[in-house]
């Protein structure tokens, strides 16, 4: 007959095997990050929540990414350096502001910003109804604009464009997320909202949805002087029929590319998980169909350019990122 502790100690054997096995038992705790884009109504926004639903469906690599809301670029770039965010989205001139001490960073020096990988091209768009008579940024002298959030990217780039043509304080600047902000076109409450963003913007979108729009075209002085303030920047024209009321009309404006970034505290495992699960082709149908300026993005990975304009900005790949591009064949 089998003693009470001899009992015991098979159990604990045919427990511990299983666990061993996977079998039974508590399994471990999948990792939890947190990603940054923007706020409700911009397309960062959804490009983050596209990226974190990727991961999350991945399940292989036992991470649970959660998109968090932000104020935009450039409190993602100061959250992602001090690891109140685990993953971030951001661009070039910011990452190069930021490790610089540049405005709108002059309060500090990052040094812990990582690149991950390219995720679309984001465009600064002006937006006002088509039949407001508005039909340049100095018809906006002593109207109401829609900034977005105080120490947003989205203000730091309107308030740049409005000291260049020398009327910012002839604007009457409103803080409004985005999503209220087209409302509030729509309603009459305010001449016109700024946001940079991918094509379409869901905000524009949203405000085109009700009635047409135009998108103001930014000054040749503005676009330069954006440049010249960082070349991350770049001029584009977005083509006719981006949104409704501009069936025929393009627009010029300043535009730059946006990447994942990671804090480099992040284990190289980690962030190598992460990078797989979203830049294997088997997600790319799914980021597409969740976002579809992340086919910009997808289709950059075919070529090491991006690495390179990374490389051009300071913006150092993590180690693990590192390890997915040099399996893909991007790095030597």
């Amino acid at each position: 007959m089998a003693t009470q502790n001899g009992m015991n100690r098979a159990r604990g054997l045919v427990l511990a095997t299983a666990m061993a096995l996977g079998l039974g038992g508590p399994a471990a705790a999948a990792d939890q990050l947190t990603i940054v884009g923007a706020g409700p109504g911009a397309g960062a926004y959804q490009l983050a929540g596209a990226l974190a639903e990727a991961v999350n469906r991945v399940k292989e690599a036992d991470v649970i990414v959660t998109n968090q809301a932000s104020k935009g670029f450039v409190a993602n770039t100061r959250m992602v350096e001090t690891g109140g965010a685990d993953l971030a989205l951001t661009n070039g001139p910011f990452v190069y502001f930021a490790q610089n001490s540049v405005k709108p960073f002059t309060e500090m020096k990052a040094e812990s910003i990582r690149g991950v990988g390219p995720v679309t091209t984001s465009w600064f768009h002006m937006t006002v109804t088509a039949d407001s008579g508005i039909e340049s940024y100095m018809d906006l002298a002593g109207k109401r604009v829609n900034f977005a959030a105080k120490g947003s990217s989205t203000e730091f780039m309107t308030r740049m464009a409005f000291e260049k043509l020398g009327i910012i304080d002839q604007i009457s600047p409103e803080y409004m997320r985005w999503d209220q902000a087209a409302t509030a076109l729509i309603d009459g409450n305010i001449a016109a909202f700024s946001i940079p963003n991918p094509v379409p913007s869901p905000s524009v979108l949203q405000a085109s949805a009700s009635r047409p729009i135009n998108v103001l075209s930014l000054p040749d002085e503005v676009i330069q002087h954006f440049i010249d303030y960082n070349p991350g920047y770049y001029r584009d024209t977005v083509p006719a029929g981006s949104y409704a009321g501009m069936e025929d009309k393009e627009f010029e404006t300043i535009a730059y590319t946006i990447f994942v970034t990671a804090n480099a505290s992040l284990s190289d495992d980690l962030v190598y998980k992460v990078t797989k699960a979203t830049y294997d082709d088997a997600s790319h149908d799914f980021l597409i169909n969740a976002f579809g300026s992340w086919r910009i993005g997808l289709a950059a990975i075919k070529s090491a350019d991006f690495i390179d304009q990374m490389n051009g900005f300071g913006l150092e790949l993590h180690p693990g990122a590192a390890r997915y591009w040099k399996e893909r064949g991007l790095i030597n």
